[in-house]
């Protein structure tokens, strides 16, 4: 018994160009899809692909952009058999005609032909063990021209009319029930491909046809939104202006209330509207209560003396500078003036510690 190098795997990569050789070579073992090529199922087991070691090499060679790949294990054969496959690739390479420079990949090859047929005395002995899972073999024997053979069998492999019928029909494949991490590469790159066509063909008639009913009414309120503001801006037109927004001045009670107060104690009276009026040892300020990280608004915990922000952690001293958690800053302070003897803040201007602006005489009140 002689040992010979025999494939027991064999898959495609990516990249694969769908130029139909790998199938012409070895239909029983590959198969041309419309956007790729993949691996017959049968040719997934090893005792099927042992007989057709030789296909399986020669499609590898004459793949234009090697994706074909296969392993191969050694097996004890007759050594009758192994002298016998080699002469008869010697014999069909010296008479072999001259392949030409631009050689179509999918046109059919008379120099593989005979070489196949040379060798079939190689893949008899393995057969008896794919029997049950090769395909039947063709009945054109008799036609002498290899070229038609290999197209013949390359005919029958694709299924003829009954395999178009079955995709047509739906029928599943045997490894549509596989999930893709079990699948070969060329498999599961096939299956990507169908279902990301499957998505694409999702949009029924009834959603376009939803989608086109709410682009109108869409149009349709965009167009009355559009006449409406029009006959507003009309109005507005014709109409003395009038301030909208409300005044940023607000009036928070006599200056001598805020003098009253302890140095550190915070006045919430205009919380609602958006102010804590502070006492420090020697001046008033009026603080933004929006904190500095995300626009939160925190908590003064007098007992603490202390700011607390409930939305992420942010601390600040009573005089705003910040202490703990992720705000980048201190509060803001407002403009502060006094007008017969009322404390008037002016929230339409703010002052920041980090650009030093409160040392600015209109951030605070000197007691």
């Amino acid at each position: 018994m002689a040992t010979k190098e025999l494939v027991t795997k064999v898959w495609i990569e990516e990249g694969c160009i769908v130029c139909d050789a790998c199938e012409t070579t070895a239909p029983t073992v590959f198969e041309v899809l419309e956007d790729t090529c993949i691996v017959r199922p049968a040719a997934l087991e090893a005792e099927f692909t042992k007989p057709l070691t030789q296909d399986i090499i020669d499609a590898a060679e004459e793949c234009p952009v090697d994706v074909i790949k296969f392993e191969t294990a050694p097996f004890e054969v007759a050594e009758e058999v192994v002298a016998a496959a080699d002469a008869a690739e010697a014999s069909a390479g010296a008479d072999a005609p001259e392949a030409p420079a631009q050689k179509p990949a999918a046109a059919a090859k008379p120099a593989h032909a005979a070489k196949a047929a040379a060798s079939g005395a190689a893949k008899d002995q393995a057969k008896t063990a794919a029997t049950a899972k090769a395909p039947a073999p063709p009945a054109s024997e008799e036609i002498g021209d290899p070229a038609m053979q290999a197209l013949l069998r390359a005919a029958r492999s694709r299924g003829g009319n009954a395999a178009i019928a079955r995709r047509a029909g739906g029928v599943s494949s045997p490894l549509d029930s596989k999930d893709p991490d079990e699948l070969p590469p060329d498999a599961r790159f096939a299956k990507t491909l169908d279902a990301a066509k499957k998505s694409k063909e999702a949009l029924t008639r009834r959603e376009v046809m939803s989608s086109s009913a709410a682009a109108m009414g869409l149009g349709w309120g965009l167009f009355a939104t559009t006449s409406v503001g029009s006959v507003v801006a009309f109005q507005r037109f014709m109409m003395p202006n009038a301030l909208e927004e409300p005044d940023p001045r607000v009036r928070v009670g006599p200056v001598s209330k805020y003098m009253e107060m302890a140095p550190g104690e915070v006045n919430e009276d205009f919380k609602p509207r958006g102010i804590w009026m502070i006492r420090t040892e020697d001046r008033i300020a009026a603080l933004n209560i929006i904190c500095t990280h995300l626009g939160c608004i925190p908590n003064w915990l007098a007992n603490d003396r202390k700011f607390l922000c409930p939305c992420h952690g942010s601390g600040y001293y009573y005089t705003g500078i910040n202490f703990q958690g992720p705000t980048p800053r201190p509060l803001e302070r407002f403009r502060l003036s006094v007008v017969d003897g009322i404390v008037v803040v002016d929230k339409s201007k703010k002052f920041q510690y980090e650009l030093g602006q409160w040392a600015n005489p209109e951030s605070f009140i000197a007691v």
